[in-house]
């Protein structure tokens, strides 16, 4: 059997699947590549994933790609279902789907558009000014809500559970791009928390140092 592959890259929404993939324990091959140097844009790369972007997950046994954060964590969540990176009943599970599909909503349309602003903005300063400031309203109200959430449920996580799942990593990375906008985010104390503990899994640990060796 041919080990499952994920294409990443470091400081991307990549590292998000890659931190899910630690946690669920599988023996995966874990490849980086360098979007900075087009390394996504290669021929031999598109074969793998035509939309050019990371992460995708490769199973070569059945010949297929994953991609999508929500896909690539409910394969990862039905190939180690003992892990508990979504709850295994319909019900939890589907609460988890909607969790990620959330997380994965925001991160396109508030976070990344703050990032990407001057080029969405074709380079015009103040266009640029006015659409990162809104985006990044926008992403103070979107954790906010989040930490309300948070604050609604037992254990601190987003489902309830004792362990973190899949949405509660995607959630802390969200968290973690905040910081690069400069969102303030000291008081959202539930997201805090989460954060801290999805920080300290110590799979997830390991695979952080390893993107840090990276670089």
């Amino acid at each position: 059997m041919t080990r499952p592959i994920l294409w990443t890259s470091t400081k991307t929404s990549g590292t998000i699947v890659h931190s899910m993939a630690a946690a669920a324990g599988l023996d995966i091959d874990v490849r980086f590549i360098s979007l900075r140097n087009g390394d996504h844009k290669t021929p031999d790369f598109l074969a793998i994933n035509p939309k050019g972007e990371v992460a995708a997950l490769q199973l070569p046994d059945a010949g297929v790609t994953i991609t999508e954060i929500p896909a690539m964590a409910l394969w990862l969540a039905e190939a180690a279902p003992e892990s508990g990176l979504l709850p295994r009943d319909a019900i939890g599970r589907a609460k988890g789907m909607e969790w990620l599909c959330w997380c994965h909503f925001r991160m396109a349309n508030v976070f990344f558009i703050a990032f990407q602003a001057k080029r969405l903005a074709g380079g015009d300063e103040a266009m640029t000014a006015t659409l990162r400031a809104s985006t990044v309203t926008r992403g103070r109200e979107t954790l906010a809500f989040a930490d309300a959430a948070l604050g609604r449920m037992a254990n601190g996580t987003l489902l309830g559970t004792a362990g973190i799942t899949a949405p509660d990593i995607f959630l802390a990375a969200l968290l973690n791009f905040a910081g690069f906008l400069g969102i303030a985010t000291d008081d959202l104390v539930h997201l805090q928390a989460l954060a801290a503990k999805v920080a300290a899994h110590p799979a997830i640990a390991t695979a952080m140092a390893r993107e840090q060796e990276v670089g």
